[in-house]
């Protein structure tokens, strides 16, 4: 291919004429309207215990038969093991000083 002939502008050279073009014509008219007050949800009273992360290893099939529980009954699988925990602590464990 020779003749040195351009196929078109650079990317720099078309963001120029662009830019250019664009500031030669007027904006047009824009009615300001005030946007609507975004209503702010009521603060949420911190928990007495926070809730802290917590990892642990299960066999698959209880893992399984957790989640499957969890889905049937509408709740979290946190809420479900932690009710499990405590009910296992209160009636094996030492209680809380």
């Amino acid at each position: 291919m020779t003749g040195g002939k351009k196929k078109g502008l650079s990317i720099g050279a078309a963001m120029k004429q662009r830019m250019g073009s664009q500031e030669a014509q007027p904006a047009p008219e824009v009615e300001a309207v005030a946007p609507a007050p975004v209503p702010t949800p009521p603060p949420q009273p911190e928990p007495l215990d926070p809730l802290e992360s917590f990892n642990t290893r299960l066999p698959r099939s209880l893992q399984r038969r957790l989640k499957v529980h969890s889905a049937l009954e509408g709740t979290k699988i946190q809420d479900v093991v932690q009710h499990a925990l405590e009910d296992y602590l209160t009636h094996h464990g030492k209680k809380e000083s």
